[in-house]
């Protein structure tokens, strides 16, 4: 009978917790609970459940003694070692709407790719337009600059005539020739002797004469009014006329004393004050001068940058247009020598990407198609940083191509990459990925690029050691322990690892040969963290250390595991507990399709429990 599982055993509770609510009997309830729990006791079923666990604690592999090869295994594409590489030049992301067959021989100039550009048309009738407007903008900048650079000729030449002529009017006022207010040689002399030629000349002169015509009327008035007194005593005269004398002769005295006053002011304070008006004006005009070639410097230098950022503008505008007339021209890939057209394939996170086919988005640079020439193939590999530390140019390799089972080829390590390949770890923050190539000593007429093949590199052939599963060895903070299995019960022991390929790992010290070691920790095991020291190979060569270990599951189990484990597995055929807390992850951490250990980094719940079993007792220790 299969055992019933803890959720089975509860099963009638929960039929007897519907009754109860359906028929209000709790009697019922007690009555059907005890019967079930009683047949299940009779049977045995609790027995097997509590036995359960510890058949999962005896689980274990012997220490075994013999010869161990180290190496890795990894999966790559065939290329031809000397080819033509055919790349998207487009910018930006493109989709292929016309591939040639693959395997088919081209010429040279034959189309092989045509990427879609529709959108590059639209853009290129649009840039055209774009450059019409450009260029009329530029034409329009540079008559405004050549129309201002006249302008400001203009407005200089204005301020340059007004300053002449206030200086003309300075030349005329003081009675001087011009040339010496131009040529700046006017002295005070010069100004003292006021030229009778000046403008102030004539103005004094009129002045004084007005004066004596003044005193002229004056002194007819006088005579006037003498007479008209004297006839006015006579009675020749009426009294009226005579007081018109008198007034006429006040007349002429009021008169000739204003026209005193005017003389005097004039000479004292109208010429000083034309003077120093006429300088300042020249003044004046001097510094508008200089101010109308500073505004039309700054005028012109803003229609100067407006003319050159057109030019500018137009310049990228006709750049644009032709770039994108390069780029539709780029839409069309012709063969540039003859020969057989393979497909490129994407690399992906897990291996092997599919090749490139009608309607696939393409980016630039990406690699569409190859035309191999004639010569050797390589294997394109990636290798896992875990692993990078064995791998090293030069080494041996086994290849098995696809399409050839049962065959192997020799190969040779000829190129590791120092720098992570950035595509790896941007599709997985959490993972490294270093390219390798591997050369074929002797490849055949048959080996087309583009094909799948694994490589198993060979790093080390060790003699005469103890191993054990890769999954009994476990982190306990610093130290690398296993749980040996002695007569029931699990010890805990230290030991010093050595080299390790995907299922073995090589033990120099604290095993012998024939003891059983625990494929599984106990239940209760809750390993201690590792130290920050220790974090990238806690001094087990080969092992890829921490990097490759998942995190402790609380419980110290197996966290994929599932705890009724089948029973009948132990000794060399036990389950493989694929997330076991604590274990180093090793080569096998990460690996892509093909690669040894088959768990991805880090993952703790890949479902690598009960369905796994661990190598058997009487595998070849060859096994790689």
């Amino acid at each position: 009978m299969k055992p019933s599982t803890p959720s089975q055993l509860r099963a009638p509770s929960r039929d007897g917790a519907r009754s109860r609510n359906q028929q209000g009997s709790v009697l019922l309830f007690l009555v059907v609970l005890i019967a079930a729990a009683a047949g299940a006791w009779k049977l045995g079923l609790f027995d097997s459940v509590l036995g359960g666990e510890e058949e999962v604690l005896i689980e274990g592999a012997p220490v075994r003694r013999g010869d161990l090869r180290i190496s890795e295994i990894v999966r790559g594409n065939l290329e031809a070692t000397d080819s033509i590489s055919i790349k998207s030049e487009l910018e930006g992301r493109s989709t292929i709407i016309f591939l040639a067959e693959e395997g088919v021989s081209v010429n040279e100039g034959d189309l092989i790719v045509e990427l879609d550009v529709s959108q590059l048309e639209d853009d290129l009738v649009r840039q055209e337009i774009a450059v019409k407007g450009a260029e009329a903008a530029f034409t329009k900048a540079r008559e405004q600059y050549d129309i201002q650079v006249i302008q400001n000729q203009s407005d200089v030449a204005d301020a340059d005539l007004a300053l002449e002529l206030a200086e003309l009017d300075l030349a005329k006022y003081v009675g001087v020739p011009a040339s010496k207010v131009d040529d700046g040689t006017l002295d005070d002399d010069d100004l003292s002797t006021k030229g009778s030629m000046g403008e102030y000349a004539n103005e004094e002169a009129k002045a004084e004469e007005t004066v004596l015509l003044r005193e002229e009327d004056l002194k007819r008035a006088v005579t006037e009014l003498e007479w008209s007194d004297k006839l006015l005593e006579q009675g020749f005269v009426q009294k009226s006329e005579n007081d018109a004398k008198h007034l006429a002769q006040q007349r002429a005295e009021i008169q000739l004393t204003q026209a005193k006053r005017e003389l005097d002011l004039m000479k004292q304070f109208t010429y000083l004050r034309t003077l120093k008006e006429l300088n300042a004006d020249i003044e004046t005009r001097k510094r508008d001068i200089e101010k109308v070639k500073k505004q039309a410097l700054a005028r012109l230098a803003d229609f100067e940058a407006e003319r050159d950022s057109a030019e500018y503008k137009l310049e990228r505008e006709r750049d644009q247009l032709m770039e994108l007339r390069q780029q539709v021209g780029k839409a069309k890939i012709h063969a540039p020598a003859a020969g057989l057209l393979v497909y490129a394939r994407e690399q992906s996170r897990w291996g092997s990407g599919d090749s490139v086919k009608e309607g696939d988005e393409v980016r630039e640079r990406q690699e569409l198609c190859t035309i191999p020439r004639a010569g050797g193939m390589t294997v394109k590999a990636s290798i896992h940083e875990t692993k990078l530390k064995k791998i090293q140019t030069g080494q041996t390799c086994i290849v098995t191509v696809d399409a050839f089972p049962g065959r192997s080829f020799e190969g040779r390590v000829e190129f590791v990459a120092v720098m992570a390949d950035s595509g790896s770890w941007r599709s997985n923050p959490n993972q490294r990925l270093y390219k390798a190539d591997i050369s074929l000593v002797e490849p055949t007429k048959d080996m087309r690029p583009g094909m799948s093949c694994s490589v198993e590199i060979l790093v080390e052939d060790l003699k005469d050691v103890c191993y054990v599963p890769r999954q009994c060895v476990l982190l306990d903070g610093g130290d690398t322990i296993v749980f040996v299995v002695d007569g029931g019960t699990l010890e805990r022991r230290s030991v010093k690892v050595g080299l390790d390929n995907s299922k073995w790992v090589s033990i120099e010290e604290g095993l012998k040969e024939g003891e059983v070691v625990a494929l599984a920790p106990p239940a209760n095991f809750e390993p201690a963290p590792v130290p920050e020291s220790e974090a990238l190979g806690f001094g087990m060569e080969g092992m890829g250390g921490a990097s490759g270990a998942p995190s402790a599951s609380p419980s110290g189990r197996p966290s994929g595991r599932p705890s009724g484990a089948p029973a009948g597995m132990s000794g060399g055929g036990g389950g493989k507990p694929s997330g076991a807390s604590g274990r180093p992850g090793g080569g096998g951490g990460g690996r892509p399709g093909g690669s040894g250990g088959g768990r991805p980094q880090g993952d703790r719940s890949s479902g690598g429990g009960a369905g796994k079993s661990a190598p058997a007792a009487g595998d070849s220790g060859k096994d790689s």
